[in-house]
């Protein structure tokens, strides 16, 4: 078992289902409430190849760790990828404040019933548990109705509504409905579109200082079977040697995994640094893929006189693009909504490489 430092460090959950916005919240959250305190900020990724970590703000005027954890949900049965990366953050960084954004296609109340283990209670100071919900998603029924979808609303203090400025009256009524039948004793946030307003930031201060509910009333929970919500072992095709795994050296580069976890399909490329893209041509082609849920990638992009790097950041109801640092690798990730899509690996790689100059 890692031991955990006595150290009592308030700690978040902010959970929500893929592309709900748990990255721009935190981000938010970073900007308007980090002040003089020092950070720390677990992230998992359901991918193997890690790209959430570069979408959160890193400078030198945020006192912050960044840590990852990819490959799969860290509320699987096996839970010691969460006890060593929290161990790890508490007692090297010793942060004042330590979030938590599991991948989105977590089932919470296992995270929630690991963080209330006995050997975290000394360490962590568990406060209000937040979950994102996109309004826009919400409108879809195919989400709205998915019971892992609704989990997220089941086991949380705080529910976030972003999004939501399509949505009459009626709707939002409907809306607030259904969180309050999911979870009658979860507070609403309605979130500003672009920037938090002052009711929000109001709000959200509290939030910050409550303990968790929720964490409380599951500590005594039982831990369950994890089958239903079980994920299956990667399968890895490397172009150099499928024997390789993803965090290889840069000189295994490139390589390609494949991954079905819950019901998702998962397909991401890594490769070197110094290879350059066209991001247009880059983004039809992958918005030109079926049943895409997500897209995410860092990738050195080509101009005409300059070259640079940059973070894609898509879901079916929004496209972001931001200029960053350059990298150690180029890396892109398509999770797809239905592991029953057949993929034609061989093609999409082919396809991949004649974009960036390079055919295997």
């Amino acid at each position: 078992m890692i031991k955990p430092l006595i150290i009592n460090t308030a700690c978040h959950l902010v959970m929500g289902f893929l592309g709900s916005g748990k990255t721009s919240f935190i981000n938010a959250c970073i900007t308007h409430f980090q002040q003089q305190e020092k950070w720390a900020i677990l992230v998992n990724e359901a991918g193997q190849i890690g790209i959430d970590e570069k979408l959160l703000m890193g400078n030198a005027d945020h006192d912050l760790a960044i840590r990852q954890v990819s490959g799969g949900c860290i509320c699987c049965s096996s839970q010691l990828p969460l006890q060593i990366a929290l161990a790890r953050l508490t007692s090297e960084y010793r942060p004042d404040r330590l979030w938590i954004e599991p991948t989105g296609l977590a089932h919470p109340r296992e995270l929630i019933e690991q963080l209330s283990a006995p050997h975290w209670q000394t360490a962590l100071s568990l406060k209000s548990a937040i979950s994102i919900v996109n309004a826009r998603h919400w409108q879809d029924a195919r989400y709205r109705d998915n019971e892992g979808y609704q989990a997220h609303v089941r086991f949380c203090d705080v529910v976030v509504i972003n999004r939501f400025h399509g949505l009459d009256d009626t709707q939002k009524t409907q809306l607030t409905a259904w969180v309050k039948g999911l979870n009658p004793k979860a507070n609403l946030i309605w979130q500003a579109e672009q920037t938090l307003s002052e009711d929000n930031l109001r709000q959200l201060q509290q939030a910050l200082k409550q303990s968790s509910q929720v964490l409380a009333e599951r500590s005594h929970y039982q831990k369950i079977s994890l089958t239903s919500f079980g994920q299956s072992p990667a399968l890895f095709t490397t172009q150099a040697d499928p024997t390789k795994s993803p965090t290889a050296a840069n000189d295994d580069l490139p390589f390609r995994y494949h991954d079905v976890q819950n019901g998702y399909q998962i397909i991401g490329w890594r490769v070197s640094a110094d290879w350059t893209i066209d991001m247009t041509v880059l983004m039809e082609w992958l918005l030109a893929l079926p049943n895409w849920q997500r897209i995410k990638s860092v990738v050195h992009i080509k101009h005409t006189h300059d070259e640079q790097w940059q973070t894609m950041n898509f879901t079916p109801d929004s496209l972001d693009l931001v200029a960053c640092e350059p990298q150690t690798d180029n890396r892109i990730e398509v999770i797809f909504l239905d592991n029953t899509i057949e993929l034609d690996f061989n093609r999409l790689d082919t396809e991949l490489m004649m974009m960036f100059g390079h055919i295997r």
